[in-house]
C-alpha cells in the first residue's frame, strides 16, 4: 500500500536528449522531472496504517514505478519527501529489516541520484544529482533502495481509543525559551491559520505582546510558508498566499518583509522587519501547507445534486462484516455538520444545510438510515469523529425524502465587529415606556417591561455596532425575499429575526442582562475603497453585506440597545454576537464575538477594552469571561 501524488511533475530545464551522459556525471542545475512520487508501505506494521509515514520512495517515470538507489541520498532528501506528504519531520527507522527484503525481491531502480538542499517544498524542486549505473543491485550500496520514516503532525498522529486527533484545533503552537521575547511567553500560542476551508490552510496570524496579528506579504514565499506549515504540525507549504485571498484580518500587522531560510522551527525565528508601514489587512499572507492524505474523502458522498457541491449526504460504514452505503438523519442537521462533510470532500465551505432531500434523488441501495444524532462542533475533519449515535439509530424524521443534505462553495463570508466603535459610541439614555412601543412588540425590551407605566422611563444602554465582512464571499440572509418577515409598528421586513444578541453579564459569568438585534436593513454603509456598494435596503431592495463592505446600525435607531432598567451598579461583561445561530455559514465563527469591560455605578456608564474574542491571549480572555448559547465559556 502506498500514497502517490498525483499531478506533481515538475518540467524544469532538463531537455530530453536520446544520449545519456555516462554514470558517474554530475547534472548540475537540472530539474527533477517525473510523473509521480510516492511512499510505499513495505513492512505489514506499516502497510496497515493510515496515514503511510514509512516506506520505499518511487518516482513513476515511463509509466513504471521505480525504487531511487540510496547512494548520495540525504537526511534533507527525506526531509523534502515527508514534507510533500504532509509530515513536519523525518526520523530514523530499522535499515537492517529493509536490507534483508531488498535481497529478497530485486528492485527496479531509477537511473539517477538526488540532490535536495532541504529547503524544497516538492521533490520536483530538487536537482538531479550523479547518474548511477543500474546493471546490478551492488552498484547501489547492497541494493538498498531508499527508505523514509517521517513523523505526522499532532492531529494525525496515532492516539490513545480514537486512533488520530479528531479536530484540528492544533493550529497554535507554543512558545519555548529560546523563542523572541517580543512574541508571546513561554507556554503561549505563537502562530495559528484563520479562515481556511480545509485543514491546514487559512491566514497566518502571530501573537506578539498579548495580540494576535498578521503579516504583510512583501517578499512572503514557500520558504517563509513552509516554517508556518512544519511549525503547525503540517508538512512543507503549497502555496504561499498573498493578498488577503483568505480573507482580511483586523488588528495589528505585526511581521512584515518575512526572509525565512527554510529551516527555522518558528516563523518568529525568521528575519523580519517590525515595521509594516504602507502594509494594509488587503496584504495579509496566507498558506496552503500539504497534510497527509488520510482517506476520509472515500467515505463519503454527495448524490442527487445538481453539480458535484451539492446533494444528498450518503456515508459509507462497516455493517455485519460488509461495507454499506446509507443516508444520515436530518434531525437537528445544521450549518456545523454541513461544513464538516463539506471540509471531508474537499468542496470548500457549507453554503447551505437541508433537512429535506426529496428532490435529490440519491442511490436506491443507499437509502437506509445509517448514521442518527450527528452533533459537529465545526472543527472536525470527518463526520465520523462528530458526536453520533452507535449502533442503535434513532430517527423519528426517517430518511428517504428527509435524509441530510448540503451545497458547497469554495469562499464563505466573515462578518467581525468593530470593537473601537462600540467602545466610543457608548452611553445611556433614560426614554419613556410610551415611545417604546414597537421596541416593545419586539421584544427588545426586558421581560418585566410590561409591568412599566406609559409615563414611566426605561434606562437603556446604547451603542453603535460596525459589521466588517472580511470575508471572500458576499454576507446574504438565509431567507429568500418573499420569506422576510413584515413588522408593522417599524414598517419594515426583517430577513434575519435574530442577526445579533447584546448580553451583560456578571463577573461571574451570569446574564444579568440581554437584548438583540434583527437585521432589518442589511446592507452596504461604507466600503474600502475601489469597492462598490451593492445592497441597500431602500424600496424593498436585496440584503446583504459586500466583502470589503460594513453594515453600520447607529446608536439612535430602535432595539440598537440592551435594557439595564432593573441592572445594580457595578463591573460587568458586555458581550455582542453576530449571526449567533450559525444560520448563514462564515469561514471563521471564532470572530463572531466582541467582549469589553462594563462599568456601571448607577448614573454613568464607561465601556473600555473592547477586543474581538481570540484576538488577544489566553491569560487575558480569562478576565472576559462570556456567554454562547446559554453555556459560560472563558
Amino acid at each position: 500500500m502506498g500514497w502517490g501524488l498525483s499531478n506533481v511533475s515538475a518540467k524544469g530545464n532538463r531537455d530530453h536528449q536520446t544520449s545519456q551522459p555516462n554514470p558517474g556525471s554530475v547534472l548540475e542545475n537540472l530539474d527533477i522531472h517525473v510523473e509521480d512520487v510516492r511512499i510505499r508501505a513495505i513492512l505489514s506494521s506499516y502497510r496497515k496504517r493510515i496515514p503511510v509515514t514509512e516506506g520505499y520512495v518511487e518516482v513513476k517515470d515511463g509509466g513504471k514505478w521505480k525504487q531511487i538507489c540510496n547512494a548520495e541520498w540525504t537526511e534533507f532528501n527525506s526531509r523534502v519527501i515527508c514534507g510533500m506528504f504532509g509530515f513536519p519531520g523525518e526520523r530514523r527507522f530499522n535499515a537492517r529489516v529493509y536490507k534483508m527484503f531488498a535481497r529478497r525481491r530485486k528492485p527496479t531502480y531509477w537511473d539517477f541520484a538526488v540532490n535536495c538542499t532541504g529547503t524544497e517544498a516538492h521533490l520536483s524542486s530538487c536537482k538531479l544529482g550523479q547518474i548511477l549505473a543500474m546493471k546490478s543491485n551492488e552498484t547501489c550500496a547492497g541494493g538498498m533502495p531508499v527508505v523514509v520514516s517521517c513523523v505526522p503532525g499532532r492531529a494525525f498522529a496515532p492516539a490513545p481509543m480514537t486512533g488520530y486527533r479528531k479536530a484540528f484545533r492544533q493550529e497554535v503552537t507554543t512558545a519555548t525559551p529560546q523563542r523572541s521575547k517580543v512574541f508571546s511567553s513561554l507556554g503561549q500560542p505563537l502562530v495559528r491559520l484563520r479562515g481556511g476551508a480545509i485543514v491546514g490552510e487559512g491566514r497566518v496570524e502571530v501573537m506578539k505582546n498579548g495580540e494576535w496579528g498578521t503579516i504583510c506579504d512583501d517578499h512572503w514565499n514557500l520558504l517563509s510558508a513552509t516554517v508556518v506549515c512544519r511549525e503547525l504540525g503540517f508538512g512543507s507549504a503549497k502555496e504561499a498566499l498573498s493578498g488577503g485571498q483568505l480573507g482580511q484580518g483586523m488588528g495589528p500587522v505585526h511581521m512584515n518583509e518575512v526572509k525565512c531560510s527554510g529551516f527555522e522551527k518558528s516563523i518568529t525565528e525568521c528575519p523580519f522587519n517590525k515595521e509594516a508601514l504602507g502594509c494594509s489587512h488587503e496584504e495579509d499572507a496566507g498558506v496552503r501547507c500539504n497534510v497527509p492524505a488520510m482517506g476520509f474523502e472515500q467515505r463519503l458522498r454527495l448524490r442527487g445534486g445538481r453539480n458535484p457541491f451539492e446533494g444528498r449526504v450518503e456515508v459509507l460504514v462497516d455493517r455485519n462484516g460488509s461495507l454499506v452505503w446509507g443516508t444520515v438523519c436530518s434531525e437537528g442537521w445544521g450549518t456545523m455538520e454541513a461544513m464538516v462533510v463539506c471540509r471531508q470532500l474537499g468542496l470548500g465551505f457549507a453554503s447551505s444545510a437541508f433537512q429535506e432531500t426529496w428532490y435529490w434523488p440519491g442511490e436506491v441501495s443507499a437509502d437506509g438510515v445509517v448514521m442518527s444524532g450527528v452533533r459537529c462542533s465545526g472543527t472536525e475533519m470527518s463526520l465520523s469523529h462528530c458526536l453520533h449515535h452507535g449502533p442503535h439509530l434513532s430517527c423519528p424524521r426517517g430518511g428517504g425524502r428527509n435524509s441530510a443534505g448540503v451545497s458547497c462553495s469554495e469562499t464563505a463570508p466573515d462578518l467581525v465587529l468593530n470593537p473601537q466603535v462600540v467602545e466610543q459610541t457608548t452611553y445611556m439614555e433614560d426614554r419613556p415606556m410610551f415611545m417604546l412601543q414597537c421596541a416593545y412588540e419586539e421584544n427588545c425590551l426586558a421581560s418585566n417591561s410590561d409591568q412599566t407605566p406609559a409615563n414611566a422611563y426605561r434606562r437603556l444602554l446604547r451603542f453603535s455596532s460596525q459589521i466588517h465582512n472580511n470575508g471572500q464571499s458576499d454576507f446574504k440572509p438565509k431567507a429568500a425575499k418573499h420569506l422576510w418577515v413584515w413588522h408593522d409598528c417599524h414598517r419594515h421586513y426583517h430577513s434575519m429575526e435574530v442577526f445579533t444578541t447584546y448580553d451583560l453579564i456578571s463577573l461571574n459569568g451570569t446574564k444579568v442582562a440581554e437584548g438583540h438585534k434583527a437585521s432589518f436593513c442589511l446592507e452596504d454603509s461604507e466600503c474600502d475603497e475601489g469597492i462598490e456598494k451593492k445592497y441597500e435596503c431602500a424600496n424593498f431592495g436585496e440584503q446583504g453585506i459586500t466583502v470589503g463592505c460594513w453594515d453600520t446600525y447607529r446608536h439612535d435607531i430602535d432595539c440598537q440597545w440592551v435594557d439595564i432598567t432593573d441592572v445594580k451598579p457595578g463591573d460587568y461583561i458586555f458581550q455582542i454576537v453576530i449571526n449567533p445561530n450559525y444560520e448563514v455559514p462564515e469561514s471563521d465563527y471564532t470572530n463572531n464575538i466582541t467582549k469589553c469591560r462594563c462599568r456601571y455605578d448607577g448614573h454613568r456608564v464607561w465601556m473600555y477594552n473592547c477586543h474581538n474574542d481570540g484576538s488577544l491571549s489566553s491569560e487575558t480572555e480569562m478576565m472576559f469571561p462570556g456567554l454562547l448559547n446559554n453555556q459560560v465559556t472563558h
